[in-house]
């Protein structure tokens, strides 16, 4: 009889495990949260620009959105899963970070606009909205704002979306306050406190990124290049690279042979940007063995830097609804190059003439390399694309991607 019990808790417990979706590994308990992810003021000398990845990075997993749902990438199992740990849960009615748009309280969401700090995820709304979730991707609450919205304050915006965040808080942008004037206001996430900087200052800086406590941005909306403290109070003038690209202390950029003849410029290289020590180095074609196409700078890591080519390739044609003859392109040749950051070994690491890279982000975990791509070219006479999705690459012993193939979602 005692062993009949055992055996009948042992399938209830693996029953259990199996419901609520926890990979093995994982766990939310408090001990595992203080240590999901250090503050972004204990990182020194690396570029900070939360507010722009498709990706949310943190140590056990990777935040991702697919098919109208929030999942999670298991660095422990390999396995994608929804981000919703209550078996019960039918992730409706913004219960859970798996579908928070669900809900009559939630009126957008972007994963570009949520950013975790203090083990808590926060996103922010162009309708002046803040609201968080739990670590474990429960517990909704807003955190500034109004409950709900007439019709009326649905059709405009109250906030720019362009949000990012650095430490505690979050800063926003505002097109314009009750005088008309654009503004930045600041969030507390510890306080719940929202300042007008603007106000205080008299500066309106839009943050691109930080470094070592200091923020660099423009004048809102459009303006010089500043490089100030966090409380706007200490400004400068300042250059620095107009990218998204970049890796510990180092921005990538294309650098061109002309570039006041915008219209009609070439190619020349990818250039490396060091905000640590000031110095640029470039990376010729030449020294790639590549011809002049734009570098689109995917990934980087303690090694190597990962990047695609820019390419409009005509892929065929086919008839739409309508009876209309339309011509399909794809933005790249479904190549992947690395190079180490001396410009040494640059090799084409996957080439599938078949696919292309549709996002222009991608992350690495360990030897696997997570990027949205598809499946495109010409069958039966028809040019069509298929299976779009998140995909991921094994990195193999010899540096090269076989193929890419659908990380499995687990709902």
């Amino acid at each position: 009889m005692k062993k009949l019990f055992s055996l009948l808790l042992t399938c209830m417990m693996l029953f259990l495990t199996s419901c609520n979706q926890t990979p093995p590994n994982e766990t939310t308990s408090e001990k595992t949260q203080n240590q999901e992810k250090p503050k972004d003021s204990e990182l020194k000398d690396i570029i900070i620009q939360n507010g722009a990845s498709e990706f949310i990075d943190i140590p056990s997993r990777i935040l991702f959105e697919q098919s109208g749902y929030v999942f999670y990438y298991s660095k422990a199992d390999g396995k994608a899963y929804v981000y919703c740990f209550d078996p019960l849960c039918d992730h409706s009615g913004g219960k859970c970070l798996a579908n928070p748009m669900d809900t009559e309280k939630i009126y957008s969401f972007d994963l570009k606009n949520t950013f975790f700090i203090n083990n808590r995820f926060y996103t922010a709304t162009k309708y002046g909205q803040i609201y968080s979730f739990a670590f474990d991707g429960s517990d909704l609450k807003i955190e500034y704002g109004e409950e709900s919205y007439s019709l009326e304050e649905l059709n405009r915006s109250i906030w720019s979306p362009s949000f990012t965040a650095y430490d505690k808080y979050i800063y926003v942008p505002m097109n314009a306050d009750e005088n008309g004037n654009a503004c930045i206001l600041r969030f507390n996430v510890e306080t719940k406190e929202m300042e007008n900087l603007t106000e205080k200052t008299g500066n309106c800086i839009l943050p691109h990124f930080f470094y070592n406590d200091k923020m660099y941005g423009r004048v809102f909306p459009v303006g010089d290049y500043l490089k100030a403290n966090l409380d706007l109070t200490e400004v400068e003038f300042t250059t620095y690279p107009i990218t998204n690209y970049f890796y510990g202390s180092l921005f990538f950029e294309n650098e061109y042979d002309d570039k006041s003849n915008y219209n009609n410029r070439k190619v020349i290289g990818l250039k490396m940007y060091n905000m640590k020590t000031g110095e640029t180095t470039l990376l010729s074609n030449e020294m790639l063995g590549l011809e002049s196409n734009v570098y689109n700078v995917i990934a980087a890591d303690e090694n190597y830097i990962y990047f695609c080519q820019a390419k409009e390739i005509l892929v065929g044609t086919y008839t739409n609804s309508k009876g209309k003859e339309i011509e399909l392109y794809k933005d790249n040749d479904g190549k992947l190059y690395r190079v180490k950051y001396d410009g040494t070994e640059c090799v084409c690491i996957y080439d599938n003439p078949e696919f292309e890279f549709i996002s222009r982000e991608a992350i690495i975990c360990g030897n696997q390399l997570i990027i949205e791509g598809q499946g495109i070219g010409v069958r039966d006479g028809i040019a069509k694309s298929w299976d779009k999705a998140m995909k991921i690459g094994t990195i193999g012993s010899d540096g090269k991607i076989e193929k890419f193939e659908n990380i499995e979602l687990v709902y």
